[in-house]
């Protein structure tokens, strides 16, 4: 996904969170959500996948620390659910994403674990290898 339109996301569920949470007003953020979306926004940009980027959810690589992985976490699961009523599209948009994402990665598994069985030497009845 596009690094802005990954980005506006995420600035829209912290925002979702904190006016939820810590009774913000709307386009404000109290200085602990300020602080998780420049965190955010940083590790974005030195993210080594650029625009090729999936969501966290189903990103190989975890490039938060645990405290500020554990903070953006609780994030999405207040967000997630109140995003598909305040913005559907966007919600449908995050969500056909993710499976999209998860159908690949499962394509590619199933992909090498047939590489690799092709490559086993072939056993007979006895247990032997066939090749030998």
């Amino acid at each position: 996904m596009e690094k802005q339109k990954d980005l506006e996301i995420v600035r829209l569920m912290i925002g979702m969170y904190c006016r939820g949470r810590h009774k913000t007003k709307k386009g404000e953020l109290c200085s602990d959500c300020a602080e998780l979306a420049a965190y955010v926004e940083q590790r974005r940009e030195r993210c080594p996948f650029g625009d090729e980027k999936p969501f966290c959810s189903n990103c190989k690589i975890h490039c938060y620390k645990p405290d500020m992985r554990a903070r953006i976490s609780e994030v999405m699961r207040y967000s997630g659910p109140r995003l598909m009523f305040s913005h559907p599209i966007t919600a449908f948009a995050h969500l056909s994403e993710t499976l999209k994402t998860k159908r690949a990665d499962a394509k590619e598994e199933k992909r090498k674990a047939r590489e690799a069985k092709a490559k086993e030497p072939k056993k007979d009845a006895g247990g032997e290898d066939t090749d030998a």
